[in-house]
């Protein structure tokens, strides 16, 4: 190999010295998965990476600012989920805006460190759960749809009370009930009861008294095809939503306070 002397090395230089392709020591310097390299010249590149001391530039960039520009996102229950898909969507647009990617996290953010992230969003999930990934996550946790009372956390939601008066202004019904899938976290789903007349899912919706109106996303309340009766299929602010999460998220990572505290309700 070479001499190391004071010499920068750069990945086509890696390349050379390891016989390798160049894409072969980007794949395995940036830890791409899903790559058929031997276990063998992996440990070759990453060996002489570390003896010339080469620092990928988004590795450097880390470490000079400690940040990865990563925000991580477990949704463990997308479901057949319009709801979901739409925030997950809002969510990835907002995040490329400010700078950041969104990036999937799996089931082993609950029980191991969950690294190269600067802020995490959970949506949707048990108290349970939330609470191991705050044992593993180091960084800003955001809950969406979901709620706690531990202000190390905050919790993004939609305003429901707002949801409920506006449904019964529009319907002109004296009842209303959200047409929803599960809620797993608890106390989420105690705020919406108390908001609500009820929460029912859509195959339950049709069998509900005429006073009463159905609040929900179009999927939920037309699961045959056609509305039901007295539907009332409101066009939440996704993209508000979308954005307050992710400025909370940023003003969390620089320490900044947050308008609206620890319980912020999107209206």
């Amino acid at each position: 190999m070479a001499s190391m002397n004071n010499k920068k090395y750069t990945m086509k230089d890696i390349a050379k010295e390891c016989g390798v392709s160049t894409a072969t020591v980007s794949y395995v310097l940036n830890d791409v998965p899903r790559q058929s390299i031997s276990a063998e010249t992996r440990k070759s590149i990453l060996q002489f990476a570390k003896m010339v001391g080469y620092v990928s530039s988004a590795s450097a960039k880390a470490l000079a600012t400690g940040r990865t520009n990563n925000f991580g996102v477990f949704l463990p229950y997308p479901e057949n989920s319009v709801h979901k898909h739409r925030l997950l969507w809002t969510l990835a647009e907002a995040s490329e805006k400010a700078g950041y990617h969104l990036v999937l996290l799996t089931g082993k953010c609950l029980t191991q460190q969950v690294t190269n992230m600067d802020a995490v969003f959970a949506i949707d999930i048990p108290q349970e759960e939330f609470a191991l990934l705050g044992d593993n996550c180091f960084a800003p946790l955001l809950y969406l749809d979901g709620q706690t009372q531990n202000d190390l956390f905050y919790c993004i939601t939609f305003d429901a009370a707002s949801m409920y008066r506006k449904a019964l202004s529009l319907t002109g019904r004296t009842r209303a009930v959200l047409v929803c899938e599960d809620i797993r976290s608890l106390e989420f789903r105690h705020y919406l009861e108390d908001c609500f007349d009820g929460l029912v899912t859509p195959g339950a919706a049709a069998l509900l008294p005429g006073d009463t109106a159905l609040v929900g996303m179009p999927q939920a309340l037309s699961p045959g095809g056609d509305p039901l009766p007295g539907s009332c299929s409101l066009e939440l602010p996704y993209k508000t939503y979308a954005a307050t999460a992710v400025d909370t998220a940023i003003r969390a990572i620089a320490r900044e306070d947050v308008p609206g505290g620890h319980h912020i309700r999107i209206s």
